[in-house]
């Protein structure tokens, strides 16, 4: 086989091979969360302070929360303790870690989400009251609890309530 042969076929191999994408993703946490979430989360008390929600289909969503351009994770997750609901966001960026709810404060009075809550990431262009929003929100509905957006306003999340 000549030297070119063998190159084209090496290089063939690693752009059908999973190995680039795989190496990004995470083995500790399911398989399915991006190495630098997962590292985030691992460091901020995974395991310690809360736990990712479902052990078979951790529920996650990417949105640029921080509004610096990057894809921040938000996870579902339960504290340890009492098993309370909530979210994790993990900032890109510094890798900084945000709990809202799962025993934490959400600013709607609670410190945790309805265990039927569901959620989701939105881009909207204002926010009921508020100046127009350049970043993802994540709204939270609840059965039986007033829904409402979770926004990073800079320093800390807060909760904006739409009912």
């Amino acid at each position: 086989m000549t030297v070119m042969t063998t190159k084209a076929l090496l290089t063939t191999a690693l752009l059908l091979g999973v190995a680039p994408a795989s190496a990004q993703v995470s083995r500790r946490t399911f398989g399915d969360l991006p190495r630098w979430a997962d590292s985030a989360l691992v460091a901020s008390g995974l395991g310690q302070r809360f736990i990712l929600s479902s052990e078979l289909n951790t529920i996650h969503e990417f949105g640029d929360f921080d509004g610096d351009g990057l894809l921040d994770l938000a996870v579902q997750i339960k504290d340890t303790g009492g098993l309370r609901h909530g979210i994790a966001i993990v900032h890109r960026i510094d890798r900084s870690v945000h709990v809202v709810g799962a025993g934490q404060p959400i600013g709607n009075g609670k410190d945790q989400l309805n265990w039927r809550a569901s959620w989701g990431v939105d881009s909207p262009r204002h926010v009921r009251g508020h100046a127009p929003v350049g970043r993802d929100l994540l709204y939270i509905s609840q059965p039986g609890a007033p829904s409402g957006w979770v926004v990073w306003d800079g320093r800390d999340y807060v909760w904006i309530e739409t009912d």
